[in-house]
């Protein structure tokens, strides 16, 4: 695009001086605004996007200098040049005072056109260049802003789409990016204050190829073939793009249309691919630590659950996208004889440690259950595991066993969040919170009568804290949406609760309990 041509302001009260002044600036290509007063200049610099002012000293409503003044005091038009011309104030100190007000430069009559043209063509290159390294710096200061954003991205869609918000937003102009892993290919587009729509779908199918072909910077044209489902249908003919790479393999791009000749895009557009590189290959390391986190995580859970006469169980485990360390949130339901115990619980933290210190809780439960012991002796022994051998460390946790007859569970909390029981189509917050893990206090013991299709849900808090909403509200949601499943199995339950509020900053463990062999029937069929 060609560039803009330079705005003059000619502000002079005189006409014919005025005129002049204008005309050989018209004739060497400027673009010109006229006007005679103070207030017209004042109005004209305000309204338009002047490049450079000349202003007669003498004005009749008003004076150059304090024009000047004014300019240089205003943040957003202090760098527009200034040239003062007089016929009248032409002795130094009219000088002296014309350039201390700010102008910069001082011409006095008769003045000569080669030396105002030559003057004013000086003081735009400056002015250009100021401009240029001003804006450069603005755009690499919003750059350094994105990439913060860049290295928060939680998955690879996520990132996709900082990059293509962060070259526009860099750039001023819209933008595509692209990045592939190994289940699909991933496209964004944005746009200075909104969006690009992008038609055709984005497929594998030549996608490698067109990705190992492309330059290091280069550009491409979207109606070509290969580029015509990446690039949106612009009237831009040619796109800047550069290629995102990890490990010398291009996973990726970034482009925006090569519309203008700015100094810098190419620079800008190749350091924030740099930027999307370091985030990518960030990110897949965090999800190779996260894989290995959950499955070390999903082996010191129960590998499988019993199958007791009389009662069904569902449990599920998610772990928290948001952290590659393993966390403390564990559950387990195993038979002692005839009684079932359920537990659940939550060690703080997410650490290897914090996965070390559920194992021993869960282990030292279970010995101590197969050793007979009831629920609140079991929680005071395994607080004392807890406080011998990782002090400071804290924990929740619940316990329960259900008798033979199915008839009563005895119930023992340390700081957990509450039950919910669902009893003909009606949940019930059954709340025993008690006091938490490694604080070497008692627990007090509690039983619950059960009547056959009662229904149980056990869960760690991740299930049920939002950044947005009052916990109290989350429990109550929680347990309307579980009186809703009435038709549903324990499998069923857990995947539905799952589904609906799992997405948690935390960990989430559940246990779904349901007495009553219609339940059971339900949940095998």
């Amino acid at each position: 695009m060609p560039e803009r041509l330079p705005l003059v302001l000619v502000c002079d009260d005189t006409p014919a001086k005025r005129y002049v002044i204008a005309s050989w600036l018209r004739r060497s290509g400027y673009r010109i605004v006229e006007t005679d007063t103070a207030a017209g200049a004042r109005r004209i610099l305000a309204e338009q996007d002047i490049d450079l002012a000349v202003l007669d000293v003498h004005l009749p409503d008003g004076s150059g200098l304090d024009i000047t003044r004014d300019l240089r005091h205003d943040p957003e038009r202090s760098g527009i040049p200034v040239v003062h011309v007089s016929a009248v104030a032409m002795e130094t100190l009219d000088r002296v005072a014309g350039l201390d007000s700010g102008a910069d430069a001082y011409l006095v009559d008769p003045i000569e056109p080669q030396e105002l043209l030559s003057t004013i063509r000086t003081l735009l290159r400056s002015s250009g260049a100021r401009r240029s390294a001003e804006e450069l710096a603005g755009r690499m200061s919003r750059l350094n802003r994105a990439a913060v954003r860049l290295n928060v991205a939680a998955s690879v869609a996520r990132l996709t789409d900082g990059v293509a918000r962060a070259a526009a937003e860099v750039l001023d102009e819209p933008a595509v990016a692209v990045l592939v892993d190994r289940p699909g290919a991933h496209r964004s587009a944005a746009a200075p204050g909104g969006t690009v729509d992008i038609t055709g779908p984005l497929t594998h199918e030549g996608l490698a190829e067109l990705l190992a072909g492309l330059p290091d910077a280069g550009m491409v044209r979207p109606r070509e073939e290969a580029w015509s489902t990446i690039l949106p249908t612009l009237p831009e003919e040619v796109w800047r793009v550069s290629p995102i790479v990890v490990d010398d393999e291009r996973v990726g791009l970034v482009a925006v249309p090569a519309s203008s000749d700015e100094d810098g895009n190419d620079l800008l557009l190749e350091r924030l691919a740099q930027l999307a590189s370091v985030a990518f290959d960030n990110l897949r390391t965090l999800e190779r630590e996260h894989r290995t986190a959950v499955l070390l995580q999903r082996s010191l859970l129960p590998s499988s659950l019993p199958e007791p006469d009389g009662v069904t169980i569902g449990a599920r485990y998610r772990a928290s996208e948001r952290h590659a360390e393993v966390g403390g949130d564990f559950f387990d339901a195993f038979e002692v004889g005839a009684n079932l115990f359920v537990a659940i619980g939550d060690v703080q933290g997410h650490s290897l440690e914090a996965a070390v210190v559920m194992a021993q809780l869960r282990y030292s439960l279970r010995a101590y259950a197969y050793d007979d012991y009831g629920p609140a002796e079991i929680m005071r022994r395994i607080d004392r595991v807890l406080i011998r051998n990782e002090p400071g460390v804290i924990a929740t946790a619940c316990i329960g066993m259900i008798d033979a007859e199915r008839r009563t569970m005895r119930l023992v909390s340390a700081g957990h969040p509450p039950l919910i029981r669902v009893r003909d189509g009606e949940a019930t917050l059954l709340s025993y919170r008690g006091v938490l893990l490694g604080l070497g206090t008692t627990h007090e013991e509690h039983v619950v009568d059960l009547l056959p299709g009662d229904r149980f849900l056990l869960f760690t808090d991740g299930l049920v804290e939002r950044r947005d909403v009052p916990l109290d509200d989350s429990l109550l949601e929680v347990a309307t949406f579980l009186a809703t499943l009435g038709d549903c199995g324990t499998e069923a339950i857990a995947d539905r609760l799952l589904e609906k509020y799992g997405a948690s900053d935390d960990d989430v463990a559940l246990l779904v309990v349901a007495l009553d062999e219609v339940v059971r029937s339900a949940t095998q069929g």
